[in-house]
Order: C-alpha cells, then sequence, then structure tokens
C-alpha cells in the first residue's frame, strides 16, 4: 500500500484527467455536478417538505448534508465496477501498482463532492439561515474516515468486477436499496424502533448520521459513534485491500 505513495503524481494526473474529460466543451462546468443533488434536493423538499410536512426542521438544509456524502460514496462505488476493467490496456503493458486506480476513482469523486461544498456551504448559511458551530469541526474527522471507508469498499467491487462483470449491475441495484435503509430523506428517530436496527445494519447509516450530528444538530460525536466509525473504517480497509492484493496476482489474464 506504502509504494502507492511513489505514484502519488500518477494519481494526481489520473483524477485531473478525468476531471477535465468530464467537463470538456461544457460551458458550466463542474456545476453540471451540483445538478443532480440540487434536484433530489429540491424534490425532496417539496414532496417531503410540504406535501407530507412530517419531515425534519430545515428539512432542505437536512437533505444536503445527508444527499452529498451518500452520492460521493455512491458514485465512487459505482465507478470503481470499471475502474480496473477499463484500464486493462495499462495493466497489461505498464508495471505499476493497480491499486492506483481505485483511489483516483474515489479521488475523482471526492474532488466533485469538495467542489460541491464550495457552493453548498454558503447556500446553507445565507438561504437555509444555519449558524457554524464548533461541532462543524467533527466534519474534516468523519470525511476522513468516509474517505477510507470508501476506498476499502472500492477495493472490494473493483476486484469483484474482475472476475465477475454483474457485479457492475448488482452494485447498482444495491446502490439503489442502500439509499432507501439510509437516513438521508428522514430522521432515524422517526423510524419504529423495530426497523430502526435495519438501519443499524448498513454501515453507511452511521457515518450519514455522524455529519448530521455535526452539521445539523451541531453536537460533537459521541466516543460510541467515533468507535463505530473507526471500526467501520478498518474493517473496510483491511477486508477490501487484503482481497485487492491476493486476486491482483491475476488482474493482467482476467482483463
Amino acid at each position: 500500500m506504502f509504494s502507492v505513495f511513489r505514484y502519488r503524481e500518477l494519481i494526481r494526473n489520473l483524477v485531473l484527467k478525468d476531471l477535465k474529460l468530464k467537463y470538456r466543451d461544457s460551458v458550466l462546468g463542474f456545476l453540471w455536478s451540483l445538478a443532480n443533488p440540487l434536484l433530489l434536493i429540491l424534490v425532496y423538499s417539496f414532496v417531503f417538505g410540504h406535501l407530507f410536512s412530517e419531515g425534519p426542521p430545515n428539512f432542505a438544509y437536512f437533505l444536503m448534508v445527508g444527499i452529498l456524502p451518500w452520492n460521493f460514496f455512491a458514485q465512487s462505488l459505482m465507478m470503481s465496477t470499471g475502474s480496473i476493467l477499463d484500464n486493462g490496456n495499462l495493466i497489461r503493458k505498464v508495471s505499476l501498482p493497480v491499486e492506483v486506480f481505485p483511489i483516483a476513482t474515489v479521488l475523482f469523486n471526492l474532488a466533485q463532492y469538495l467542489l460541491a461544498l464550495i457552493i453548498f456551504f454558503p447556500m446553507a448559511l445565507l438561504f437555509f439561515k444555519v449558524s457554524i458551530t464548533w461541532s462543524w469541526t467533527s466534519f474534516i474527522a468523519i470525511l476522513a474516515l468516509h474517505i477510507l471507508f470508501t476506498v476499502g469498499m472500492c477495493f472490494i467491487v473493483s476486484t469483484a468486477t474482475v472476475f465477475y462483470r454483474d457485479v457492475r449491475h448488482f452494485t447498482e441495484i444495491l446502490l439503489m436499496l442502500l439509499f432507501w435503509l439510509t437516513p438521508i430523506i428522514y430522521d432515524v428517530q422517526s423510524v419504529p424502533d423495530s426497523l430502526r436496527s435495519v438501519l443499524y445494519m448498513n454501515p453507511l447509516s452511521y457515518f450519514i448520521l455522524a455529519y448530521q450530528e455535526a452539521l445539523y444538530h451541531n453536537v460533537f460525536l459521541s466516543l460510541d459513534r467515533l468507535l463505530v466509525l473507526l471500526m467501520l473504517t478498518f474493517l473496510s480497509l483491511v477486508l477490501g485491500y487484503s482481497l485487492f492484493l491476493i486476486c491482483k496476482v491475476r488482474f493482467a489474464e482476467e482483463v
């Protein structure tokens, strides 16, 4: 894993290449990346904030806090299904750690997430009338753990897709299911106790709840919540990278 650090320039160039390709010849550029979360926020705010007015206060901001990190994770996972396969020619011809491709995929989506935050945080202050509190400093720690957790999951998905192409389609369906099993458009406290345990079986719920605590409820993470995030991140990285190491010797012949 540490050998990847020597290829940091390659990772940076891969991320920049993907960003340039994505927004090449586009008038609005990266603003198109905001279209999807903004549309979701508008639709869900109207439906749950007006038609079904049982949502949390300042519902649009509540949605923003959950949807942006969810999109970062979901898009990273979906793109990672092709991170090894789509670079098959390069993997067969050049000697380099193939770990750079899933990592570059995560960093590409992280860049888009951070660009979105540049727009949405000022929007939160100006339009949603939220106030910055000291709990917001927890965001950095939560994001760091979320990134590492996502890298581990992308190792798993990218490896599995090399050997089983159907993983790409399965991942798309799984993400649709996980979205509704993650407390993004509803408050977890509004879920009956009998169903709440199902939500807690979803690792993403803990990350989204952590973001909500820090940015929406304006409270610092409890020690229990932090330990759960650390454990999930550790397991994701260890299991993901271990699987990747075991299988990567066969990547060249499979892609």
